[in-house]
């Protein structure tokens, strides 16, 4: 049933047989505005397969840049860490004004770090709620996280959608100002972290902390042949020019992101099993 129908029953009264639908109406994306309507029973679904892709922020890999970290099976058995500047861009107060500094609307990708899967042996549908979970530091006394979900065909390509405001966007999108870390441990799920925002927990400059970040649900088939890849910037990444944050108070100095052994890092996708 589309929106409109939705409409016609409880604003006109129409008996369209809106009611007898299913609860949940979803639109599995599968790659350049290719789209599959299905219906399902709840939210999330009851046949989700929790799967954490590891970071791996050992060596890059040859012929790859030295922001490059891998998405794995398992943890690493030894932490490792990867440390980008925090570059300042200032203070932003109008869309122009952001876009002048940045790349097509977005910080260069090689602002931050990046973490991808090998290309995908079958595809791999995933939805459903998000989150990943970091271990970081900075050398000033906060920073700012901003995790972009991308689906990267076989050349190395962003596979991206049409988004609301008629513009390209990769897969989801999740931000975090560290010192707002602290969850309501009641309200919390494992896939959907919820934080309080009452108080600011400063960071003490080198100091290690565990953050959960929230990132928004998403529908997305992930083609065999293509590579799940996560970035980890100090600001807006790709596909954000319609939501630019301009205030960059902790764009300054050196952030690290660690991984591996005890500082367990991992991305938590919503894995959907094939029927």
């Amino acid at each position: 049933m589309t929106s409109c129908g939705f409409f016609e029953y409880w604003l006109k009264g129409i008996d369209n047989g809106v009611m007898q639908e299913p609860p949940v109406k979803l639109a599995i994306r599968k790659g350049r505005d290719e789209v599959e309507w299905r219906f399902e029973h709840e939210w999330p679904l009851a046949r989700t397969r929790w799967t954490k892709f590891y970071f791996d922020l050992s060596q890059p890999a040859a012929g790859t840049g030295p922001n490059m970290g891998r998405l794995v099976d398992a943890n690493p058995a030894v932490s490792n860490s990867r440390s980008y500047p925090a570059t300042s861009l200032g203070s932003m107060g109008s869309t122009s004004a952001a876009s002048s500094q940045v790349m097509g609307g977005a910080i260069s990708p090689d602002m931050g770090i990046v973490l991808e899967t090998p290309p995908l042996a079958h595809d791999l549908e995933v939805t459903g709620p998000v989150a990943a979970v970091l271990w970081v530091a900075s050398s000033t006394e906060d920073m700012d996280l901003f995790l972009t979900i991308r689906n990267v065909d076989a050349d190395g390509k962003d596979v991206l959608e049409t988004g609301q405001q008629g513009t390209p966007v990769p897969v989801a999108k999740g931000w975090l100002r560290v010192s707002h870390r602290e969850l309501d441990q009641q309200l919390s799920l494992p896939y959907r972290p919820y934080h309080r925002h009452q108080r600011r927990l400063y960071l003490t400059p080198g100091e290690i902390v565990r953050v959960e970040v929230e990132i928004w649900p998403t529908s997305m088939v992930f083609r065999r042949g293509r590579r799940i890849r996560v970035d980890i910037q100090p600001r807006d990444g790709i596909g954000s020019a319609g939501y630019m944050h301009y205030h960059a108070d902790y764009n300054t100095g050196a952030n690290t992101i660690y991984a591996g052994g005890e500082k367990e890092s991992y991305l938590l996708l919503p894995v959907i099993p094939a029927a």
